[in-house]
């Protein structure tokens, strides 16, 4: 006898056969399901936002850490050069600016004597007035009354002079300090005059110094601009400075400066400026002064450091004029 088998297939329900308790609760998973694949994909982009960022900053830091060394290193080579023997060799310090390029990377080193330069302590009122005239302009009133503030500060007595400031007057103007009657000990010091404001001194401070000591700036290690300024100033005084003109009319000719003279206790402002392709920079400028050590033989002793110029830039383009391209390899023929 023959018997009939039936092969019973289990299929799952159909949704809209489910009761309404279980379609609930898979649309609430499905909604939870979306929410977690939402937040992961917020999250895998922050993390992905984050790492670029870290990245970027990694590469930042690294550019400045290599600008920053090449800027030290430029300070170091100018040292080197102007202790050479040979004069011919030896790199001038009246703000020739010396270019050095490395592939798509830049320093620039730039060299001020500081016996080019005006000195507050002991320069003549002539010298100080002429400056003062090119950096405040026209206003005559003004010009007097700012020298006769430093004159006042730096001289040893209390007595004001015309249209200067001592004790009573920094009172007078909410200062709780008055003029030290001394020397300038730094230039900065500069600032605490009566009258003096950043923007003027930043201005000035290029052709200013401490650290010269003479009455007289050296003409030959002197920059060029300041030459012109001091030139016009002296003859609106009419005052002559016959080593000035002979320097101005040498300047004219096309006649090369000479290099700074070797010896122990020449100063030198150094600045160094180093620019990398992604446009990274970093400067450095220091006060450096040389001092014979054993066997004849002499080195620098920093004075003054300092990071990040204030002033401008040595690549900027009004400063192409005075660039001078030296060789990488740093030959030279005879």
């Amino acid at each position: 006898m023959a018997t009939n088998k039936r092969t019973v297939a289990l299929r799952a329900p159909r949704a809209d056969l489910l009761p309404g308790r279980y379609r609930r609760q898979s649309g609430l998973a499905l909604v939870i399901v979306i929410w977690i694949l939402t937040l992961l994909t917020l999250m895998a982009g922050s993390f992905a936002m984050t790492m670029r960022r870290e990245s970027s900053v990694s590469n930042a830091i690294q550019a400045n850490a290599r600008a920053l060394a090449l800027a030290e290193s430029g300070i170091i080579l100018a040292e080197f050069h102007l202790q050479q023997p040979d004069a011919r060799r030896r790199w001038l310090a009246n703000g020739t600016v010396y270019q050095i390029l490395r592939g798509d990377e830049a320093i620039r080193i730039r060299i001020f004597a500081e016996s080019g330069k005006v000195d507050i302590n002991t320069a003549g009122e002539a010298q100080l007035s002429a400056l003062l005239q090119w950096a405040i302009g026209n206003d005559g009133f003004e010009q007097q009354r700012l020298l006769n503030a430093i004159l006042d500060w730096r001289d040893a007595d209390d007595e004001t002079r015309m249209q200067g400031a001592e004790r009573r007057q920094y009172r007078l103007a909410g200062r709780s300090y008055g003029p030290s009657n001394t020397a300038f000990q730094t230039l900065e010091e500069l600032q605490l005059v009566l009258g003096m404001h950043p923007a003027l001194f930043e201005r000035m401070r290029p052709y200013l110094t401490v650290y010269s000591g003479a009455a007289e700036l050296d003409v030959r290690n002197a920059a060029p601009e300041l030459l012109d300024i001091l030139a016009s100033g002296l003859k609106q005084q009419n005052i002559r400075d016959q080593a000035l003109e002979n320097r101005l009319d040498e300047e004219e000719d096309g006649d090369e400066a000479e290099a700074a003279p070797l010896g122990e206790n020449q100063t030198y402002t150094i600045i160094a400026e180093a620019l990398l392709p992604d446009r990274a920079s970093a400067a450095l400028e220091t006060v450096a002064q040389t001092q014979d050590i054993d066997d004849g033989e002499s080195a620098f002793a920093v004075l003054d450091w300092r990071a990040n110029l204030q002033g401008q830039s040595l690549f900027d383009e009004a400063m192409d004029y005075a660039v001078i391209n030296v060789q990488d390899e740093f030959r030279y023929s005879d």
